[in-house]
């Protein structure tokens, strides 16, 4: 994964700009994965996790269902704004409309840090050294994302054929989930501030229909990026493709968790 492709403020707003979506078409986290991070942090149950990125609270609602006190950070005020209606039974949750970067910790330390499909916005310089000064010793940090595990079927085959056509820089050249995996073990065993503690892998698949697929691609920041034209031709192909198989597809999935812990010789 390579910051340096990334341009944080233009994808973050086209997240923003599609919140709506975002919450309606993308997919959540398995229960289970929750169950093994807390059991694996061992979080006390009055414990506070701060969570970056936290968008339409896909993730945060299943932290705060069990009780605990959060706050999130997220730049996008659409994102937030979604999250704090859909959360707003939950008192213990708070929202700061900000980066992580720009965010000022007030010397609060938390015992718990959480991020979902978000980390690798934050810029790779500061964030585990800013990650690790707000934790309090020998706590930890806790990333994961949904990697979507590519199939070599006759569906998609043909997908990949319209992508060759309408939007070939999206046909190629994306890492493989185990790149993408190996690139975080590498970045958490390989600083100063954390050790890595443990990688959970689960599997699940999804089944979308047509119009929930094209809805979920409208939230990929990839696509978002491609000109109107382009983008409405590709959506069109890829429909065309869905209808003639069947009117939808069914999506295989990993979440990815990586568990890393504060460093005792860390400082802050």
């Amino acid at each position: 994964m390579n910051n340096m492709a990334i341009d944080w403020k233009r994808d973050s707003q086209s997240f923003d700009t599609v919140a709506e979506l975002y919450e309606a078409y993308r997919p959540g986290y398995p229960e289970s994965l929750v169950e093994q991070i807390l059991t694996t942090t061992g979080i006390p149950k009055r414990g506070r996790i701060l969570e970056i990125g936290s968008g339409t609270g896909k993730a945060t609602a299943l932290f705060a269902q069990r009780g605990y006190s959060i706050l999130c950070i997220e730049p996008g005020k659409h994102l937030a704004r979604i999250a704090r209606q859909k959360l707003v039974a939950f008192r213990k949750v708070k929202f700061q409309i900000t980066t992580f970067e720009d965010w000022e910790d007030d010397g609060n330390l938390f015992d718990l840090v959480i991020s979902a499909q978000a980390f690798h916005w934050v810029t790779q310089e500061i964030r585990c050294q800013k990650t690790a000064h707000i934790l309090k010793p020998l706590r930890h940090l806790a990333i994961f994302w949904n990697h979507y595990l590519p199939l070599e079927t006759s569906l998609h085959q043909k997908l990949n054929q319209v992508y060759q056509q309408y939007a070939p820089e999206l046909a190629a050249g994306k890492p493989t989930p185990h790149k993408d995996i190996q690139y975080w073990i590498n970045e958490l065993t390989e600083n100063e501030y954390f050790d890595l503690v443990e990688v959970i892998r689960f599997p699940w698949r999804e089944n979308y229909s047509t119009h929930h697929y094209l809805g979920l691609l409208n939230t990929y920041s990839d696509h978002l990026r491609l000109p109107k034209e382009r983008r409405q031709q590709l959506f069109a192909g890829v429909k065309e493709v869905l209808e003639q198989e069947g009117g939808g597809i069914e999506k295989p999935y990993e979440a990815v968790a990586y568990i890393a812990r504060k460093r005792s010789s860390t400082v802050g």
